[in-house]
């Protein structure tokens, strides 16, 4: 077995490491795994030839997880692999060491890591970031949960000339969080937390204490930034040290401080202005929470407040999110298929004042209460589409306080959307689920909802 408190001693020439889950970070957990000298196994319970294709070139099985990955040294889990499946109890019942990719990949780089967690806007900020540290000259590798993952920049960082060394800038799930031991970034974040996953833990509290290992492990020369507006982190990381907020609500609480018409740092009477608010295209008062963690990352990590400035004044929103697509008859349509919860399609209708038609649904993740929308729908919202797995579901909760209708096709409810909007409205894809009932993922599904918009732009 690996002895996971001396890693640094490991002879990996004579271990085996299986891997549960032969996706992309499976996948490149194995080919890190492979140049360090070790002998590998992958477990997929799927059964494609895509996948088959996939792991030809290593040692595996598919369509199951047999006990032969019982026979490793240690044993990668996939983020989407529950502790709950059967082999992974008969792993730990075994004794074997289970680590997560990033805990895995982060043994064999000694470069800093910028790493960020939440429950929304994790995409935007950490691309924020990295556009922070490209600007700064930095030679920034994005990954984790967007982008290339660890394992893969890793073995990248290990195996070319680099001329100077990187910083991994990586966006985490609670998935990947879960099995980290020694994982210790330069600068950790965590954005906001609310209710999601629960189709996988027990209570929102569970799901919080996945997030907040991020910050563990954290160095006495390392950072913890979070956001002093969420009740959750204000409670838990309010007196712990290392620790830097930053506020929208409460400005004097931040490095960078925001008022009606711009972001500062220094007195009220004397600002260093960092930017004016009509400089940035990144619309609603979340991102203004996206820019400011990232802002307060890059200082705490030596950025300079012009490569900071340069990249919020230049900065393009982020496919999916919140992302305008175009107008027909005078009807603006966005496209933020990304938010797969709730605290996600409350920000995004948040930031528009009136006039909105708002579609909704796809798969439920785990009995999601809707009604929490009300505070947002009103008075900001005319009319739902409800649509999907959960569209029904949606409507019965929020159909006593405002007019909704179901339609189970994505493409009919976008239609039925577009015919209820007259000039002036806002047509919004913030679904508040996840997307799985029609759609590989959240970007087939907003790669969906534009190709019907272009299609009603040929028809108007």
């Amino acid at each position: 077995m690996i002895d996971l408190m001396h890693i640094d001693q490991q002879n990996w020439k004579a271990a085996t490491i299986g891997i549960l889950g032969g996706g992309k970070s499976g996948i490149a957990a194995a080919h890190l795994a492979t140049h360090i000298g070790a002998e590998v196994f992958i477990s997929e319970n799927q059964n494609t030839p895509e996948i088959k294709e996939q792991l030809s070139e290593f040692s595996h099985e598919t369509g199951k997880h047999s006990d032969t990955i019982l026979n490793s040294d240690l044993i990668i889990l996939s983020p989407g692999i529950s502790d709950q499946i059967l082999i992974v109890q008969k792993a730990v019942d075994k004794g074997i060491p289970l680590v997560s990719e990033i805990e895995f990949a982060s043994w064999f780089t000694t470069s800093p890591i910028l790493a960020l967690t939440g429950s929304n806007g994790k995409t935007t900020t950490v691309n924020l970031l990295h556009d922070m540290c490209l600007s700064d000259g930095r030679n920034s590798l994005l990954g984790g949960n967007v982008g290339i993952p660890f394992s893969e920049n890793v073995l990248w960082e290990l195996t070319s000339m680099v001329e100077s060394q990187p910083v991994h800038v990586l966006e985490l799930s609670s998935f990947q969080l879960e099995h980290i031991i020694h994982f210790s970034p330069a600068v950790a974040a965590v954005l906001n937390i609310s209710e999601d996953h629960m189709d996988r833990y027990e209570s929102i509290t569970a799901y919080a204490e996945e997030k907040l290992k991020i910050g563990q492990n954290i160095k006495d020369n390392g950072w913890i930034v979070f956001n002093a507006d969420d009740t959750y982190l204000n409670t838990v990381l309010d007196d712990k040290d290392r620790t830097i907020k930053f506020s929208v609500a409460n400005p004097e609480k931040s490095i960078f401080k925001l008022n009606a018409s711009k972001v500062y740092t220094g007195d009220t009477d004397n600002p260093d202005i960092l930017f004016h608010l009509d400089e940035s295209r990144l619309k609603g008062m979340h991102n203004l929470q996206n820019i400011l963690a990232a802002s307060t990352m890059a200082d705490a990590f030596g950025i300079s407040r012009n490569a900071i400035r340069n990249t919020i004044t230049h900065f393009t929103p982020i496919a999916h999110r919140l992302e305008w697509i175009g107008t027909v008859n005078q009807v603006d349509f966005y496209n933020d298929s990304k938010a797969t919860n709730v605290a996600a399609a409350k920000a995004a209708i948040e930031s528009f004042d009136s006039n909105v038609v708002l579609i909704l649904g796809g798969k439920d993740k785990g009995k999601t209460d809707f009604t929490t929308l009300y505070n947002s729908i009103h008075p900001r919202v005319k009319s739902i589409i409800c649509y999907g797995n959960a569209g029904e579901f949606i409507q019965s909760q929020l159909s006593s306080s405002i007019h909704c209708e179901y339609s189970n096709d994505f493409q009919k409810a976008v239609i039925l959307a577009f015919r209820r909007a007259i000039s002036g409205d806002v047509v919004l894809l913030s679904p508040a689920c996840a997307s799985f009932d029609q759609f590989d993922n959240y970007e087939d599904r907003g790669d969906t909802f534009k190709r019907i918009f272009s299609q009603l732009e040929l028809e108007a």
